[in-house]
């Protein structure tokens, strides 16, 4: 019998599977905005995903654009945090040291029954970028070093390096894998840093986020919102940064 049923399914054809019918944008995305995705596209960036419906980011990538339909696709969301509806506004952006890219896109269509789940969404008629902060933030490279000092929750010194900086917050990169002696919401007791020249800042600080790293080198990186900076040392915080601002667009 069971020889006669595998016979029979050979035989009949396959249930016909109905993939979700995709409705083009009416508004054709801008070639910058067509531009923008597929370079994130050939990169493999991950972008930060997060539905309207809630309130924390997931990570995508771009998987495929369609000039045609004025559609593109992203992977399915990491973590899952829930099977995203056709219908739903999504929000995706790109944080690169303080400068933000984002936009909204709807969701067209959704392809779970593939296997590698993808979502097709709208293209967006706009990627809107800037700094995301009232303070301006800017990058570290290695003719300004600035040195950064920390001491955690449980007591232990840590030692590494601002990538960025304003006069409210920091960017800090540690040597290894912190994610064990720091995370995300931690109120560290003391943070000094010194700038080139001698100037040096004691605050406590909270960990507005952490990442652990692979490439170039393993290494934590660890956002930090200052607290209790004196509104003298913030100002003094401003005017070197400006002073270095300046003297690298000088250089260039």
């Amino acid at each position: 019998m069971a020889i006669w049923q595998r016979v029979i399914q050979k035989f009949s054809p396959a249930p016909e599977r109905i993939s979700p019918t995709i409705i083009s944008s009416p508004e054709k995305a801008p070639l910058v905005v067509v531009q923008q995705l597929r370079h994130w596209q050939r990169q493999r960036q991950l972008l930060e995903v997060k539905p309207s419906r809630q309130s924390h980011y997931q990570q995508s990538l771009v998987l495929a654009i369609n000039t045609e339909l004025n559609t593109f696709d992203i992977d399915e969301l990491f973590p899952n945090q829930g099977q995203i509806k056709v219908g739903e506004t999504l929000l995706l952006r790109l944080n690169q040291g303080g400068n933000i890219q984002e936009f909204e896109s709807t969701v067209l269509a959704n392809y779970f029954d593939s296997t590698m789940p993808y979502y097709s969404l709208a293209m967006p008629t706009k990627i809107h970028s800037g700094q995301r902060r009232k303070l301006p933030r800017i990058a570290i490279d290695e003719d300004f070093p600035i040195t950064v000092g920390l001491i955690n929750t449980v007591g232990s010194n840590l030692y590494g390096s601002a990538e960025n900086i304003s006069a409210g917050g920091m960017r800090v990169r540690l040597a290894g894998n912190q994610l064990k002696e720091i995370y995300s919401g931690a109120l560290l007791p003391e943070c000094e840093f010194s700038f080139p020249g001698g100037f040096s800042v004691k605050c406590r600080a909270r960990v507005k986020g952490i990442q652990f790293q692979k490439h170039p080198r393993r290494h934590t990186s660890i956002g930090l919102s200052f607290i209790d900076l004196a509104p003298e040392e913030q100002r003094q915080i401003q005017g070197l940064i400006e002073a270095i601002h300046q003297r690298c667009y000088l250089a260039a």
